[in-house]
């Protein structure tokens, strides 16, 4: 018989993970690799996240913030669900994270720090498709002292200085549906889309 000693400590660890973690690890797993750039449906995906390596930089798992206790979504009211991952990848933790958490607390209907948070966006650059006028809602993007570039996806872009204390960096929310992000104040619009 031969015997493999190395092996025994990942098969027991892959058979305890996958034993305990159940389905919604499998799904939390799938997130990862598909935001790593490698998705694979797989009978073992809690295995396949021991194996998977993230490019350094990339946002690719990130548990979401837990709603306060009695935080509901709001009945009726179209939202883009909170997530775990952004694709295309945004290759800067601090951007990807303040997204997210902009997703999650408009979703939760949490009080946002700017009163034209949530206001419309009237598209005059006509950079979005062309939807009527209350369609597309802006939100502040809080990034800190995060880098003046930002790589998502296979291109760089510049962030345009800061000109006011919101700063240059936006969301805009399509219908409650569709999210885009302008890291240069209405110049450039990348269409994200966030994994549960």
């Amino acid at each position: 018989m031969l015997r493999m000693p190395r092996l025994r400590p990942l098969l027991f660890t892959a058979i305890t993970l996958l034993l305990y973690a159940g389905p919604a690890a499998a799904a939390e797993v799938r997130a990862a690799s598909v935001v790593s750039g490698v998705e694979r449906e797989s009978a073992a995906p809690a295995l396949f996240q021991l194996l998977v390596r993230v490019p350094a930089g990339a946002a690719a798992y990130v548990p979401p913030a837990r709603a306060e206790a009695g935080a509901r979504a709001v009945p009726g009211k179209k939202a883009i669900p909170p997530g775990r991952a952004l694709v295309p990848v945004v290759y800067d933790r601090v951007r990807s994270d303040a997204i997210l958490k902009l997703v999650r607390d408009i979703y939760y209907n949490e009080p946002l720090p700017y009163s034209q948070d949530g206001t419309v966006f009237s598209n005059r650059e006509g950079r979005l498709p062309e939807r009527p006028q209350g369609y597309y809602k802006e939100y502040t993007l809080l990034t800190g002292s995060a880098p003046h570039f930002v790589k998502i996806g296979t291109t760089t872009y510049t962030v345009a200085p800061d000109q006011s204390a919101r700063g240059s960096e936006r969301c805009i929310v399509g219908g409650g549906e569709t999210l885009y992000y302008t890291p240069d104040h209405y110049q450039n619009f990348i269409h994200l889309k966030v994994l549960e």
